[in-house]
């Protein structure tokens, strides 16, 4: 949910209709006492206000942790404990939180202001990479090549009406960057050395919100997720290069993915303790969850 790019009646409507679905899911005479919501456009914690906007009359605002989506991320990937979630997909954003439970957060601003290394970074990249060949300002590139065929254009100028498009989303930018990695993501110098340039810049950051945070523990927990971490191979070599050049890291992907880490922050709320036994069944039930409505 993005609670800034979406217009408040409807974000409580879709709430609402959640909540509802949710409750006639609940044993009889049992009832929900805390809720915890995540969403894009919010850093940290929300105000009263905006979590009094979000909740209306549908249900308590005073009982409601509403959080950014990479507080909800964090809680999942770290189990609420020291460390750095580098979250680098669509977008980049990069939260750190020391001993003392206090949050330090790089990045998260979107295409238009920054997305360091994201997918969307990289796809920008590639077309500007085969812009520069056809202007003759840059070294010759697969890059080119494959995006006139994909788009069954003649040459880069075609793209114009293609990126214009109001259908041209930041997602549709993401998706080229990963059809670019599968098809030429070992080959071209060009596209690799845009990729390492990625990871770098991911790397870097990473660090710097590490030394911000004061989080001094070694190794540095240092938990990722998002596809160009996952999947796009020069990306991680370099960001992993990177981290290692500064800091002895223990690298790992998330726990439990963000809409966990949203239910472990109401069940803080509410008092319960997050043991390892709880933290297994969360991940079981979500998992079995996911492989229902799979099939």
């Amino acid at each position: 949910m993005n609670f800034t790019g979406s217009y408040q009646k409807e974000v409580r409507r879709r709430v609402n209709e959640i909540l509802r679905d949710l409750e006639l899911q609940l044993p009889f005479a049992n009832e929900f006492t805390h809720y915890a919501v995540s969403a894009s456009g919010i850093f940290n914690d929300a105000t009263a206000d905006q979590k009094e906007k979000l909740c209306g009359k549908t249900y308590p605002w005073k009982r409601t942790r509403l959080v950014g989506d990479s507080i909800a991320a964090f809680q999942g990937a770290t189990l609420g404990r020291p460390g750095v979630l580098v979250i680098c997909g669509t977008g980049t954003s990069i939260i750190a939180c020391n001993k003392e439970g206090l949050f330090t957060q790089l990045g998260g601003w979107g295409p238009l202001l920054d997305d360091v290394g994201s997918a969307y970074w990289i796809a920008l990249k590639c077309v500007r990479a085969a812009i520069a060949e056809f202007e003759q300002t840059g070294p010759k590139t697969a890059i080119t090549a494959a995006l006139c065929e994909w788009y069954e254009i003649k040459n880069v100028q075609g793209l114009i009406p293609v990126i214009y498009h109001p259908e041209f989303t930041r997602d549709k930018f993401a998706i080229l960057a990963a059809r670019l990695d599968k098809e030429i993501g070992t080959t071209d110098p060009v596209y690799k050395q845009i990729c390492r340039e990625a990871g770098e810049a991911v790397g870097n950051l990473a660090l710097q919100a590490a030394e911000k945070s004061g989080l001094d523990t070694s190794p540095l927990p240092l938990f990722f997720s998002g596809g160009v971490l996952q999947f796009n191979r020069e990306a991680m070599k370099s960001f992993e290069a990177t981290v290692r050049s500064k800091h002895k890291v223990m690298l790992s992907q998330p726990r439990l993915p963000t809409v966990l880490g949203a239910a472990m922050l109401a069940l803080r709320e509410a008092k319960v303790e997050i043991t390892d036994s709880l933290v297994s069944q969360l991940d079981t039930t979500y998992k079995n969850v996911n492989e229902l409505l799979s099939n």
